[in-house]
């Protein structure tokens, strides 16, 4: 990883570090850490703050699985201003969550609802690896 400030080359173990718009920035020292927080858009490329992930979440409208999809589309919302959220009413009760079109949980599959951390956390994880491109 790259430190956002002076471009040196840090590990994610590092102390130095910060949440923002929800991607974790990683730095060498606390003085650049002190220098991002005073002006972060000065270390954020405008291509960066302009990324958008995608979100499905397709829900079993006969099942009333509605308000789950809308608490999950709102928490992301909330936390990542990256992301379009788009809810699929589907059937056979089905609650499937894509992040760029990948399949990323399946109720079928898992035999369970998502718990909304889950699904943030691998948001962020993949939020990273794009802004890292």
């Amino acid at each position: 990883m790259q430190d956002p400030v002076c471009k040196m080359e840090v590990d994610n173990t590092t102390q130095f570090k910060i949440n923002y718009r929800g991607i974790t920035y990683y730095f060498c020292s606390q003085d650049c850490l002190n220098e991002f927080k005073n002006n972060p858009l000065k270390y954020i490329p405008q291509t960066d703050l302009n990324k958008k992930i995608d979100v499905k979440i397709v829900y079993c409208r006969p099942c009333k699985y509605m308000d789950r999809a809308l608490n999950l589309a709102r928490d992301i919302l909330s936390y990542f201003e990256e992301a379009n959220v788009e809810l699929v009413q589907g059937d056979k009760g089905i609650f499937d969550v894509y992040i760029n079109d990948e399949l990323v949980f399946s109720r079928y599959i898992q035999k369970r609802f998502p718990e909304h951390e889950e699904i943030l956390k691998e948001l962020g994880k993949r939020l990273q690896k794009s802004l890292a491109s």
